[in-house]
Order: structure tokens, then C-alpha cells, then sequence
């Protein structure tokens, strides 16, 4: 008979457990695996603010795919007009382009999410029936919008018998109205498909895009309607007749109403995903 004795047994059954949390022990720097998506505080609303996060991030990702499929189709085209001419963009007017849309593609990145989680959840990727319906309608509007400036272009001013494509750049009307056109669609293309609510701020809470969109749009008007002949010239650009100022002036409201309502009908009808039902 062999007596175990208490103490001894207490003794190592504390060593076995101190080996234990040593082995559990988080250790300085194992913390960098799991740290984002640890939080301070220990209720949950830690999870709701990773969601919030993450849709804000999808709606942008998949609302900048849309835009810049737009914009490559408009671009696209609008070369394709100047080229047919024998036309094409100054160094001053692509830069002034770039400059007046890099804006926009900066501050439409920098949108945050709301405080409030939405009850409805995004598309979790662009093949989808509203995305690529929009795509399609906006750009058929697009494509009208600038077919029918252009044939009021040559209207005026006939196209040339003999094209040459090496020859030195020198404005016309065609490649006046063609960069006009050409930067309001693109920027018709972030109003509209800037998403807001209810996943991010609306573009009116998006100070920094509000102001540039705007800014761009007041100098369009600008040059539009030669209100600063000293600009426009500077940037190779012609005044228009008084008739086609109207009529550009009025076919881009309307190609930005029309596309504007057909992506809010849209977006009402599928623009939201679906809860799949669990089995």
C-alpha cells in the first residue's frame, strides 16, 4: 500500500496547469494575424462595423467598374468621330481633361460608409442584371447624344475630302464640340452611378467629389457658351455658333436626365441582392 500524499499531488497538478497556460499563452506578436478583426470593445458591434465597412468597399469597386466602363466606351467613341475627320485632341485639352476628372476618380475612393447598417445588401459582383443593364442603356444614350452633335457639327462645317492624319493639330469646330461632349459624359458617368445611400455617404455629404464635379461642370458650361474667350482659346477651343450652344447645351441636360432615370428605375427594380433562402 502505497499512501499518496496531498500536498505532493496539489503541487503537480499546478505545474500540469501552469504548462497548460503557457502553451495557450498569446505571445507578442502572434496578435498580428488576428488583428483586423479584433476590437476593444466587447460588445458586437465591432461585426457590424467590419460589415458596414465591407459594403461600402463593394458598392465603390463595383460602382468604379461601371464608370470606367462607360468612360472607355465614350472615349472610344469620341476618338473614333475625331479620327474619321482627321481630328484629334491637343496636349493642353487631354491634360486639362485628365485634370478635371483625376478629381473624381480621387474623391469618389474616399466615400465612408454610414453609421447605420442597411437592411438590404449589394451585388456581390458586376454580372448582375442592374449592372449591366445600366451600362448598356447609359451608353445607348451616350452614343445617341453624340452622333446627333456631331452631325449638327458637319451640318456646319462639312467634312473634309481629303484627310491627313499626320498633319499638325489646329482647331475646328468638331474637335471643340467633341471635348466638350466628351468630358460632360464622363462626368455624367460619377453623378449617376455614384451609389450613396444606404451604404455610403451621398454625394452631397462627399464634399470633396460634390465641389469637383461641380467645378467641373460650371467650366464646361464656360466654355460651352465662350463666356471666357481667353480660356477657351487657350486650350485650342472655338467659340460655337449661337444655335449649336443652345442645342449642345440642351442635348447633355437631357442625356443627363434620361440616363439619371433610367438608372433610378432600374436600380429600384433589381438593384439591391436577394437573400438566398438557407436549406
Amino acid at each position: 500500500y502505497i499512501h499518496k500524499h496531498p500536498r505532493k499531488e496539489a503541487v503537480v497538478s499546478t505545474q500540469s496547469t501552469g504548462e497548460l497556460q503557457e502553451d495557450t499563452m498569446v505571445k507578442l506578436g502572434d496578435a498580428s494575424i488576428a488583428s483586423p478583426f479584433t476590437s476593444k470593445y466587447s460588445s458586437v458591434k465591432c461585426v457590424c462595423s467590419i460589415i458596414r465597412q465591407g459594403r461600402c468597399t463593394l458598392v465603390t469597386t463595383l460602382q468604379m467598374f461601371k464608370i470606367l466602363a462607360l468612360n472607355a466606351l465614350i472615349i472610344a467613341y469620341c476618338q473614333s468621330a475625331l479620327y474619321l475627320d482627321g481630328v484629334k485632341f491637343s496636349d493642353g485639352q487631354a491634360t486639362l481633361q485628365g485634370l478635371l476628372l483625376a478629381g473624381c476618380f480621387l474623391f469618389i475612393s474616399r466615400s465612408k460608409p454610414l453609421d447605420k447598417l442597411s437592411k438590404t445588401r449589394p451585388h456581390a459582383n458586376i454580372f448582375n442584371l442592374y449592372t449591366i443593364s445600366t451600362v448598356l442603356l447609359q451608353f445607348a444614350v451616350h452614343l445617341y447624344t453624340i452622333i446627333r452633335l456631331v452631325d449638327a457639327v458637319h451640318a456646319i462645317e462639312p467634312r473634309k475630302a481629303s484627310i491627313d492624319l499626320d498633319a499638325e493639330f489646329s482647331p475646328t469646330l468638331l474637335n471643340t464640340i467633341v471635348y466638350i461632349v466628351s468630358v460632360t459624359l464622363q462626368l455624367n458617368t460619377f453623378i449617376i452611378n455614384y451609389r450613396g445611400h444606404p451604404y455610403m455617404e451621398s454625394l452631397r455629404e462627399n464634399k470633396p467629389l460634390c465641389y469637383s464635379a461641380i467645378f467641373t461642370a460650371v467650366f464646361m458650361t464656360i466654355l460651352t457658351f465662350g463666356l471666357m474667350p481667353d480660356v477657351s482659346s487657350e486650350f485650342s477651343l472655338l467659340i460655337p455658333p449661337d444655335h449649336l450652344k443652345q442645342e449642345v447645351f440642351t442635348t447633355l441636360l437631357l442625356d443627363t436626365g434620361l440616363n439619371l432615370v433610367f438608372d433610378r428605375v432600374l436600380l429600384w427594380l433589381c438593384g439591391d441582392a436577394k437573400l438566398k433562402p438557407i436549406n
